[in-house]
């Protein structure tokens, strides 16, 4: 009867031992979000999960106490009665089965299937773990006293701040767990880079700005500005690196209603602000909130105007993708009206396509200009058109080097 006691307990023993070893796995490889959004969910137990999560040395201690408790007494028991059964051999007979047993039965199968149900496991336990550490605190309280002594001696510290490499793991791991999707995901990685980020990273190139002469009147420029889908202009003098300041839209509409179209442009410019090129861009955003403006002009270590950074690529550069192409600005794309459209040139004919829903195709090119010049079987003049379906596409700027800027109109 006793022999039979002795084995039922045992049994018993090795299966609270699973228990405990199956909720260390569990409740260590269920994340904090995952955790906050199961109470969200309002699913049974999170919020007892998420109690015992933000006490996590405490929980540690609890799950080792009632495990090695388990163990010990397992141990013990199985020696008592090998020791009844088989005299002095049965030493050595329980700890060879007990090894086996615990190991097996006691580690690696309720680990193994913890590992594989963290999420189930932990709501299930949350609850009863909380009330066992409630009822183990005073032994906790002094587990925790000496493991905090024992740290401070050799030097470690009690709490480690979160990195940034934690930080995206963290994001990394809410993306896979449906907590975050993609875009706040992309975003938030975003911000995290963003203190990397440098003026010239982000910033539009000299090249692709639309810069107007401030010898000439305002009169002069009206038409220039109506057609431009730009909103500020960079006014230089005698040549494009001599900026003086910048224009704009409202400046001049301004004028034209005051009726003083015929002064030079260069008399309602404005300051802008110059910045070197390794400038950071955090560094940046908070100057120009501080200046109250939106722009600023980038520099090279030579002085020369190399491109300009608005309020608008900074916040891109945070934002990234998150809109869908459909409503997302293009960089090379602007649309003026539902008919009318602007762009460069040098755009992939894969985005205007699914800008414009159509199906632009070419043989030699990937670009606009360029199938516009297969099309025409010339090397493209301003003015020079050519008609594709229910588009008409006009080459609104050309140089030597090709064509710059088409418009498209459609039909």
């Amino acid at each position: 009867m006793e022999l039979s006691v002795n084995i039922v307990i045992l049994c018993l023993l090795i299966v609270f031992s699973a228990i405990f070893s199956g909720m260390e796995t569990a409740l260590m490889a269920v994340s904090r979000v995952k955790i906050n959004s199961l109470v969200e969910q309002k699913k049974k137990g999170a919020l007892a999960l998420q109690r015992i999560k933000n006490k996590t040395h405490k929980l540690i201690i609890t799950i080792l106490i009632g495990n090695n408790l388990i163990n010990i007494s397992a141990a013990a028991l199985a020696t008592v009665t090998f020791s009844q059964l088989f005299g002095s051999n049965g030493v050595g007979m329980a700890t060879g089965i007990m090894t086996f047993m615990i190991l097996v039965f006691g580690e690696i199968a309720p680990k193994t299937f913890a590992s594989q149900n963290a999420v189930k496991v932990s709501l299930k336990v949350a609850r009863p773990l909380e009330i066992l550490m409630k009822i183990l605190s005073p032994l906790v309280w002094f587990f925790e006293k000496i493991t905090g002594f024992v740290t401070k001696l050799s030097g470690g510290k009690k709490k480690e701040e979160i990195s940034e490499e934690d930080l995206k793991s963290f994001l990394s791991m809410g993306r896979k767990e449906g907590v975050l999707d993609k875009d706040e995901a992309e975003m938030m990685h975003n911000i995290l880079e963003f203190k990397d980020t440098k003026v010239v990273d982000v910033m539009t190139y000299e090249d692709e700005i639309e810069m107007i002469d401030g010898n000439k009147t305002i009169q002069d420029v009206l038409e220039f500005i109506v057609k431009s889908p730009f909103s500020r202009y960079p006014i230089y003098l005698n040549e494009r690196d001599n900026v003086i300041g910048i224009v704009d839209v409202d400046d001049v509409l301004r004028a034209l209603h005051e009726k003083k179209t015929r002064r030079k442009i260069k008399t309602i410019a404005k300051d802008v602000l110059f910045v070197p090129e390794s400038k950071e861009v955090d560094e940046l955003l908070s100057e120009l909130d501080k200046r109250n403006e939106k722009i600023a002009l980038v520099v090279n270590e030579y002085g020369d105007v190399i491109g300009f950074v608005s309020i608008e690529d900074i916040l891109e550069e945070i934002v990234g993708d998150v809109f869908d192409k459909s409503r997302r600005r293009s960089a090379y794309l602007t649309k003026i009206n539902e008919r009318l459209f602007r762009t460069k040139a040098k755009i992939p004919l894969e985005e205007l396509n699914k800008i414009l829903e159509t199906n632009l195709e070419s043989e030699t090119s990937n670009t606009l200009g360029g199938f516009i010049q297969e099309k025409l079987g010339k090397i493209p003049n301003k003015g020079d058109k050519i008609k594709y379906k229910k588009f008409i596409f006009e080459v609104e700027k050309a140089s030597r080097k090709g064509i710059e800027f088409v418009k498209i109109i459609k039909g």
